[in-house]
């Protein structure tokens, strides 16, 4: 089974904001284990305390705020750390990223939660069905999402429920094998990954800072996904699936 951790970043409530951002990180069973254990090595080298008591948090890392992170008072320190907890999401084969940007205005007057969500639904369906269509009759794998308790979680488990009855634009999400659990994030190293991948991203839109994002782009599931380059926001054309898609390597002449 492939596990589809999702958090978000940005609050579709603030008209200071245009965007607004689910994020997620997706890894097959087997390779939860060492996932987790890279994330955890990764925040015990931080030197802050027991790691399993210390929460990833993009924003609250980067700003300083709240538990270990207002100990560490150098910004550079922090987004050090961002950068190295990033770091353990690359050039994992069974880990894949995914990400859905709304500009809010755009879909108004549909709720961008309910947008991102449905679009992150469709791709990870659509990356299962890919995935299951190379692998052998017994070898194919269903897909569950797991997301952190927030807010919209009552209304998110109907329309997750509306989906598994009447399909989405789409059509039907077969490939899902259950409506979307929601934890703490406390508990979850998954959903804490997922959101510092929505809080790379958002970064990436709403303040042009690629710093975060740029390193991930090669471990997001691409296929099928137009370049953010020619991204224009407009009632029609209001999301955009991350990444770019990118460019085949140019040969090198010989000598």
């Amino acid at each position: 089974m492939h596990i589809l951790y999702v958090d978000d970043s940005g609050d579709v409530e603030n008209s200071k904001e245009r965007h607004f951002v689910l994020g997620a990180v997706s890894m097959f069973e087997r390779g939860l284990y060492h996932q987790f254990k890279a994330a955890d090595d990764c925040v015990e080298s931080f030197k802050l305390g027991d790691p399993h008591d210390i929460e990833l948090h993009g924003s609250t890392m980067y700003a300083g705020r709240d538990s270990v992170w207002r100990n560490v008072r150098h910004r550079a320190a922090r987004e050090g750390m961002i950068t190295k907890a990033l770091g353990t999401l690359q050039d994992h084969a069974s880990v894949r990223l995914f990400a859905v940007v709304v500009d809010k205005q755009a879909v108004s007057p549909r709720d961008g939660v309910e947008v991102a969500f449905e679009e992150i639904c469709n791709r990870f369906n659509l990356f299962l069905a890919r995935t299951n269509d190379r692998a052998a009759n017994d070898q194919r794998q269903r897909g569950l999402i797991v997301m952190d308790e927030m807010k919209h979680e009552k209304p998110l488990q109907m329309l997750a429920r509306k989906y598994r009855v009447h399909g989405a634009r789409w059509g039907h999400f077969r490939n899902l094998a259950e409506v979307p659990f929601f934890v703490d994030s406390k508990a979850s190293r998954g959903v804490q990954l997922a959101d510092l991948v929505a809080w790379a991203t958002l970064r990436k839109y709403e303040h042009q800072d690629g710093r975060f994002f740029d390193p991930l782009v090669r471990s997001f599931d691409a296929q099928g996904v137009s370049s953010m380059d020619s991204f224009t926001p407009t009632p029609i054309n209001s999301t955009v699936i991350v990444p770019v898609v990118l460019p085949e390597p140019k040969e090198t002449p010989e000598n």
